[in-house]
């Protein structure tokens, strides 16, 4: 099966829309989205209308998603957040809602798993370090393990040189290889794809990725994306300005 993997949209419709259209022309079969579609941006509604049209879609909440649905104390984000939280409340139409509301933090399919932040806190926690990594393998069940919330295109997986060692690979767009177990599964590793609408890597373009589960192939794509565009909405919409200018530098 060829997936398109995307995660953090975060109403940004724009690099949605490239970032989708993209999935469809390299043929995924079906979606794993890793959460948080609103927040920050200026087009929930759209882009939530336009991820749960996807066919044969997988798809988990993000803090952001269950922060507009009111399931999150806003005490937890910073200021600029907060005011974008308070302004998608009041734009999000009762189908797109009720979507969000049947979604979960974390997936545990046969083939894999998927949590916004970790197995472990998957509303909470970023997945940045190798104890993160270690602490969270037995929390498993189905490998690879996608996750997002860190807005960076990362892997982790254990080393060959020794037992305890964690590999974390920054992914640029190169194919990266899964290594197989023995009895055909997949060793643990955790795969992120990366920010469609708010990259923190210094790199503006979307981030998405494929995964082809009969390969075993993980592979980052960057695609830039009309950013003046959503600038000009997001100040139009009387959101942060801070919203706008961190999209030209990637953080």
């Amino acid at each position: 099966m060829l997936y398109g993997v995307f995660s953090d949209v975060h109403s940004n419709l724009e690099a949605l829309s490239v970032v989708l259209d993209f999935l469809d022309d390299a043929g995924a079969e079906a979606y794993l989205f890793l959460g948080d579609l609103v927040g920050y941006g200026p087009d929930p509604d759209e882009c939530i209308s336009r991820v749960r049209a996807l066919p044969n879609l997988s798809a988990i909440a993000g803090n952001h998603d269950l922060a507009a649905l009111g399931r999150m104390d806003l005490d937890w984000f910073n200021q600029y957040a907060r005011a974008a939280v308070v302004w998608t409340r009041k734009r999000i139409s009762a189908p797109n809602r009720t979507f969000l509301e049947g979604l979960t933090a974390r997936m545990d399919a046969r083939e894999f798993t998927l949590a916004h932040g970790s197995p472990s806190n998957p509303t909470g926690e970023y997945l940045l370090g190798p104890a993160q990594f270690e602490n969270n393998v037995a929390l498993v069940k189905a490998w690879p393990l996608f996750v997002g919330h860190s807005h960076m295109p990362l892997l982790f997986r254990f080393a060959d040189s020794g037992p305890g060692k964690v590999d974390i690979l920054f992914l640029e767009e190169r194919e990266e290889s899964l290594r197989r177990l023995s009895g055909g599964g997949f060793a643990p590793v955790a795969l992120n794809p990366g920010s469609v609408g708010q990259p923190r890597d210094q790199d503006r373009r979307a981030s998405c990725a494929v995964y082809d589960s009969v390969k075993g192939a993980f592979r980052v794509f960057r695609l830039p994306y009309d950013i003046p565009a959503v600038q000009g909405k997001i100040r139009a919409a009387g959101l942060p300005e801070y919203l706008a200018l961190r999209l030209d530098y990637g953080q």
